[in-house]
């Protein structure tokens, strides 16, 4: 606005003008930054759930993508496709269905009656969407029970023994139509209650509106507010709406800002982030796609964030308890895990934890509290693996407070009740009158307990049921209570702290301590030298990653874990583990390139890998990857659950936190945000109310036309324009050559002038260029009489060579590529378990194919082992210039031998499904694991027993040099 005023602008608003306007906005938007005191009495602000989800249903940007309906598809690629919400409870799931296209005021609800075109009486249950598994077409359907009804009594008897599954444009009457034709039908004394609430309550509360069910994950962490090294602890707390498809999750511009912390804890956050969620919480919406006003509700589904933020999510005592998992009830004291059958139960799924039994602990650990007795908390929570922040904070006020009532009544001689002062009274009389006074002050204090924290008391109404109760939020997790959630089940093991920064980072840890200086070298070397064609990473910065091997982070480990076993040569494996460290390398990049699946085809087969490859790490240390076999299927695609989005919109969180004067953290970054999340709407084409009851508006054209041209604007507010890249289409080389193609065999006119191309799109959508590794399909004579005498098509793998196009039309699609061909292996190398590259012949074979034939692109390493690749002086460019410098690289040799990454994460699916099964299917590390277990356990068993003999030893020593020294 200076800069502006300095350049003579007329008109140029004030800066107190210009941030009224901005809070008149906001304010018309419904943004409003809500100030909440948790149950410690801390306060903080929040952006409440229900009003950024408010702005997903008017955004054009956002509305098209959001899935209400539970969908089943032969592939997973999203949370909504998986087995989690196919057997969700459905009163949690969507409730309504109508053709929008055609009859958008006719509205069917779930467990109401309904007629279908055919005459036949129905009561939809579910509602669904079928996905062609050949044409990806969808069709939503319903589930629905089948109505007997006797037109002479009126009585309908409900068939739920058989549900039958209907497409819905089948439907024709709901109950209202129904009720109005006149009919009368009343359900058998056999029915479900449920049968005697139509039509159903919700259609009561929407008045003729829409209805629609959201499921959120929400995120929480611990996140410094500084950019510096000085660090400025704040807990935030994030959601995503997971009714979008997980590529529009992984976009910042998705993440909706909840709240902030510096005092208040996450469960705290969570309790006010949860007042907007829950089955019966509805909120008002304006829908830009059907233009009208809507009903919306939120239910939690998910809680992400690392392992120790989701234990304390769970009330879980943590990773160092006996009782050591969150989600299942594994774990013992040590002694019992050192037993054959204690130390197998390490690498199983235990019995699953739920979130009654966890409320049922915690009460339990209260009343217990009442008596005043510490050490007897800490063996219930030793045992049971329960220890709630909250519940914790008024143990240790009941522990306090029970001490001083039992010193009071009952131990100190002035003050005890009088009839313990009776000296007569002796034996179980005097005990009974103990227990009597035990629990008076059992119930005084649990009187107390329910009337706090005061704040909170105060606001129940006064006949309330809760004036009385334990009630979540205030004195135990609200989590424990919400329901559609059972956070045991739905912290989702995530992949960034559990397997790149626990796994990845443990094995690179165990390999690097191993090395000398010039083992560390040499592996820089090679590292620098891996191709990442097909990776879809950066180039490998293999001496960065070596000088600061002990400060990587998640993307160093992702890189190490596809590219690092090929360069464990025998010579940095000659310490006495280093045929363990190959294995435990190989396993861990098998297992990496499964777990980063996007979409799963067939998820048995799928799972059935993932068990083989998870069991094959052998480290009870890790229990946590077993549950993500349960994870993924209930889930989806574990990648669906990546925090690291989250992380990284932590960005725009820092510089609201830098740009604010610390008085006021909490409220000042929560209101910086919501007037972002108003301009983001503004510009996107968002609608919103104008004033309040006025019509609803949204930014001149002018303005959304700048978000959708400025790319800068868009990577500014997170969003990736969804261009979407066309098979076959080729990109020119900025000065290009015209050539004479020379193989007259393949081209029908050898005078063809043909231009060189620098890039084309496979049918994979992938970018492929010159020296690309590709699988393709040729064109391949069939030589079997008994065959066919047309072309039939072979995939092959090779090397594209050359990208030619005519030049007398450069824009179509008339491409060629030329590409060398390689052989694949008939079985994996014995070392590294890889298919193999190499040449059929001395002569170098080039396939000329369309471009429409390219697949995929792969990514492929040299053998260097057997190529005997030489280390030599390579020069450096620093500064984009040759100074005359150099450093160590590699000198790959002539022998072409290459392995095709089966480690690597891009288009790990499409490898795996072009290859043999023989190359992906996983075997087993040990044939008979339970007997390595058992010998495992024994030995640990020895080392335990011989490490507390020695203690216990020591402690006798100790104690008789202290008594001797007594008597003298």
């Amino acid at each position: 606005m200076w800069v502006m005023k300095e350049c003579g602008a007329p008109n140029v608003p004030s800066f107190s003008a210009l941030r009224k306007l901005q809070a008149k906005l906001t304010a018309e938007m419904g943004l409003q930054t809500s100030r909440r005191v948790s149950t410690f009495g801390n306060e903080f602000y929040n952006n409440g759930a229900a009003q950024m989800s408010r702005l997903d249903w008017a955004n054009p940007l956002v509305r098209p993508y959001i899935r209400p309906y539970v969908e089943v598809s032969s592939a997973v690629s999203e949370f909504y496709q998986a087995e989690r919400l196919q057997h969700t409870e459905v009163d949690l799931l969507q409730l309504m269905w109508a053709d929008f296209k055609n009859a958008p005021g006719h509205h069917f609800y779930i467990k109401e009656l309904a007629c279908l075109r055919d005459g036949r009486l129905v009561v939809p249950i579910k509602w669904l969407c079928i996905i062609d598994k050949g044409t990806g077409a969808e069709v939503q359907c319903a589930d629905v029970y089948c109505v007997d009804y006797e037109t002479t009594t009126n009585v309908a008897h409900l068939c739920a023994d058989e549900v039958m599954r209907i497409t819905a444009d089948e439907l024709m009457y709901n109950v209202l139509d129904l009720k109005n034709q006149g009919l009368k039908a009343q359900f058998d004394d056999v029915a479900p209650p449920w049968t005697k609430e139509m039509p159903h309550p919700v259609r009561l509360k929407a008045q003729g509106r829409p209805t629609f069910t959201l499921g959120l994950m929400s995120w929480a962490d611990n996140v410094s507010g500084n950019r510096s090294k000085q660090y400025n602890a704040h807990t935030n707390v994030y959601a995503v709406n997971l009714n979008l498809p997980h590529c529009k999750l992984q976009q910042e511009y998705f993440v909706c800002f909840s709240s902030t912390s510096p005092t208040a804890g996450a469960l705290e956050q969570l309790d006010g982030f949860a007042e907007d969620v829950g089955p019966d919480r509805w909120h008002e919406a304006y829908d830009c796609v059907l233009q009208q006003e809507i009903l919306f509700r939120l239910i939690v589904r998910v809680e992400a964030a690392d392992n120790p933020q989701q234990s304390e999510m769970c009330s879980h005592i943590g990773l160092n308890g006996n009782k050591f998992c969150r989600k299942c009830h594994v774990g013992g004291p040590a002694k019992d895990m050192e037993t054959h059958i204690g130390h197998q139960s390490l690498y199983e799924e235990g019995k699953a934890g739920s979130a009654g039994e966890t409320v049922e602990e915690i009460i339990s650990q209260l009343v217990a509290a009442t008596h005043g007795n510490e050490q007897h908390i800490e063996t219930m929570q030793t045992a049971s693996g329960i220890k709630d922040p909250i519940a914790q904070f008024w143990i240790q006020q009941l522990i306090q407070k029970a001490c001083v009532l039992h010193h009071k009544h009952i131990s100190h001689a002035e003050t005890q009740d009088v009839r313990l002062k009776d000296r007569k009274l002796k034996g179980e009389a005097r005990q009974a009158v103990k227990n009597e006074i035990i629990n008076k002050i059992e119930k005084d204090l649990i009187k107390w307990l329910t009337e706090q924290p005061p704040h909170r008391y105060s606001t129940l109404p006064e006949h309330s049921a809760l004036r009385t109760q334990i009630r979540p939020g205030d004195h135990y997790n609200k989590l424990l209570a919400l329901e559609g959630l059972d956070v045991h089940r739905d912290t989702i093991v995530e992949l960034l702290h559990t397997y790149l920064l626990g796994v990845d980072k443990y094995l690179w840890h165990a390999s690097h301590t191993a090395w000398n200086d010039s083992q560390r070298q040499m592996m820089a070397t090679r590292l620098q030298s891996s191709s990442v064609d097909g990776l879809s990473i950066n180039p490998v910065r293999g001496n960065y990653l070596v000088k600061y091997r002990n400060n990587l982070i998640g993307k160093h480990f992702k890189a190490l874990q596809q590219v690092g076993v090929f360069h464990l040569h025998p010579d940095l494996l000659e310490n006495e583990h280093g045929g363990l460290l190959l294995e435990l390398w190989k396993a861990t990049g098998e297992l990496g390139a499964l777990l980063f699946y996007h979409s799963i085809d067939d998820m048995s087969t799928y799972l059935e890998d993932l068990d083989v490859l998870i069991r094959n790490l052998h480290d009870p240390k890790i229990h946590l990857l077993k549950h993500l076999v349960t994870d993924i299927r209930n889930g989806g695609p574990a990648i669906v659950f990546s925090t690291e989005i989250f992380e990284c919109w932590n960005s725009v969180f820092r510089m609201c936190s830098v740009l604010s004067n610390h008085h006021a953290p909490s409220h000042d970054i929560a209101a910086a945000i919501a007037d972002l999340e108003r301009f983001k709407h503004q510009v996107s084409g968002g609608w919103w109310r104008a004033g309040h009851g006025g019509s609803y508006v949204r930014a001149g054209e002018g303005v959304r036309e700048m978000f959708q041209t400025h790319s800068k604007l868009q990577r500014r507010l997170g969003w990736a324009d969804p261009k979407v890249l066309s098979p076959g289409t080729m990109v020119l080389i900025c000065c290009p050559s015209l050539l004479t193609c020379p193989d007259v065999r393949v081209l029908e006119n050898s005078d063809t002038l043909w231009e060189y191309a620098q890039s084309m799109v496979a049918r994979s959508t992938d970018v492929c260029k010159e020296g690309s590794w590709v699988f393709y399909e040729r064109a391949h004579e069939a030589i079997n009489r008994d065959m066919a005498e047309s072309p039939v098509s072979v995939t092959c793998g090779g090397r594209i060579h050359r990208i030619i196009l005519p030049a007398s039309d450069p824009h179509s699609e008339k491409g060629l590529v030329q590409v060398e061909r390689f052989a694949v292996s008939s079985q994996p190398d014995a070392r590294l378990n890889m298919p193999v590259l190499y040449r059929e012949c001395a002569k170098i074979l080039i396939d000329v194919i369309p471009v429409q034939n390219v697949a995929f692109i792969f990514n492929a390493q040299h053998d260097c082992l057997t190529a005997e690749c030489a280390v030599e002086d390579q020069t450096v460019h620093q500064e984009r210039r040759l100074n005359g410098l150099t450093q160590k690289g590699i000198r790959h040799g002539a022998m072409q031998q290459y392995f095709i990454n089966m480690h690597a994460l891009h288009n790990a699916a499409l490898i795996r499904k072009f290859l043999p099964r023989h190359f992906s299917k996983p075997k087993p590390f040990y044939d008979d694991r339970v007997g390595k277990h058992r010998e495992f356990a024994d030995k640990v068993s020895s080392v335990n027993t011989k490490r507390r003999n020695a203690t216990a030893a020591k402690a006798r020593d100790t104690r008789a040099r202290k008594k001797q020294a007594q008597v003298l």
